[in-house]
């Protein structure tokens, strides 16, 4: 096995997604806090917001219809919620190193429009990827086995010379049953270090 494509997810990989804290920026108070963060990201329906299928509003109203009290206040986060995932000062120098040292690298990401919209704008990592797979633009999720057959088939990566992070052991399973080596990040020195052992295998 030789490694030559590094594929990453972003949320909790090269950014960080932190919804409670995003949630508690708005000083709501924590009993409210505590209703929209089941009206909202602990919901059955949050997964529609990467799967690409409704709009912003109609996602706002699903949201909404989960406790209608806390109308203005999902609306509100609505308005910011694309600020609730900020990128990691070493994500760009990550990538641009590994590109630097011949690896292809790619995203492969669960990811709504309109947060990718500013993403897209604003994270430096972005730059340095060969290319990406966002789940809302091709209507398939993480750890849908679909989603990644249409990465390896787009970018006709072979993936036993491949190797996946993400930090949700669900999507590292499913990239393994897909064939692709995989790696679990519970930190960033963590996943540096069983990267560089994955690429520089000891004889």
């Amino acid at each position: 096995m030789a490694i030559d494509t590094v594929i990453f997810d972003i949320g909790n990989v090269l950014a960080g997604f932190d919804w409670a804290g995003f949630v508690r920026s708005f000083g709501y108070g924590e009993e409210i806090n505590r209703r929209i963060a089941a009206a909202v990201f602990q919901s059955e329906e949050w997964h529609q917001v990467d799967l690409g299928l409704m709009t912003d509003r109609e996602l706002i109203e699903a949201f909404v219809a989960n406790d209608p009290e806390l109308r203005d206040e999902i609306e509100t986060i609505f308005t910011r919620w694309q600020y609730s995932v900020t990128e990691y000062d070493f994500a760009e120098e990550w990538l641009r190193s590994l590109k630097a040292r011949g690896y292809k690298v790619y995203i492969l990401s669960n990811y709504g429009k309109t947060m990718f919209g500013y993403a897209g704008g604003h994270f430096r990592f972005l730059r340095h990827a060969d290319g990406a797979v966002v789940s809302y633009a091709i209507n398939k999720i993480k750890p849908w086995p679909e989603i990644y057959r249409y990465l390896l088939e787009k970018y006709s990566i072979v993936p036993e010379n491949a190797v996946f992070l993400d930090d949700l052991s669900e999507n590292v399973a499913a990239a393994e049953e897909q064939g692709i080596n995989a790696i679990l990040v519970r930190s960033h020195e963590q996943a540096v270090r069983d990267l560089e052992e994955m690429l520089n295998p000891r004889e």
